[in-house]
This record gives C-alpha cells, sequence and structure tokens, in this order.
C-alpha cells in the first residue's frame, strides 16, 4: 500500500494565481477533475489567503481523468506532475489520453 508520501509530486505549478502555490505547491494533496476537455487542477483556489502547509510539497491525491495513460483506479501513477496553463489556468499538464 502506497502512502502519501508516496503518491506523484506536483514538480511544478505555473498557476501563481492559486492560494497553495508559494514557489511550489503548498497543497497536501491536489485533485485532478475531469470537467469537459481539460483536465484541470480542482484544488485551485484563487485567493488573497495563502493556503497549504509552507513544509508539504504537493501530490496527486486523486485523479477523475480515468482516460489518462497514468491512471490507475483513480490514483496517478506518473512519477510527478507539472499543473499550469492550458484549457483552463490550472491544468495537468502531464495528462496523456489513452
Amino acid at each position: 500500500m502506497k502512502t502519501l508520501l508516496q503518491m506523484p509530486a506536483v514538480r511544478e505549478c505555473a498557476a501563481v494565481t492559486c492560494s497553495f502555490n508559494d514557489g511550489g505547491c503548498h497543497a497536501p494533496a491536489v485533485t485532478v477533475a475531469a470537467a469537459g476537455a481539460a483536465a484541470s487542477c480542482a484544488t485551485y483556489v484563487e485567493s488573497s489567503v495563502r493556503g497549504g502547509m509552507r513544509e508539504v510539497t504537493g501530490s496527486v491525491g486523486a485523479c477523475a481523468r480515468t482516460d489518462c495513460t497514468h491512471n490507475t483506479n483513480l490514483a496517478c501513477t506518473a512519477q510527478s506532475v507539472k499543473v499550469g496553463p492550458g484549457a483552463t489556468v490550472s491544468d495537468c499538464l502531464t495528462y496523456q489520453p489513452a
């Protein structure tokens, strides 16, 4: 069984308006959503309040994109992920259709 420490890290996040992004993702776990064609980060929050935990680097907790090659049982199996502008301001740029 994997622990959160073994889940894929958010290696890079270019969604600079996200409250969890402070020189990197500091959300304990992000969720990748399956809204339309976008593989967007559902954890994205635009706010002046800084969120997350400074000592934590975000990881992918769940992925609803069942059509992604890195998705097994709604969990991401990629080594790491990149988040940034795509169809939305915060898409999983590691997403690859199966």
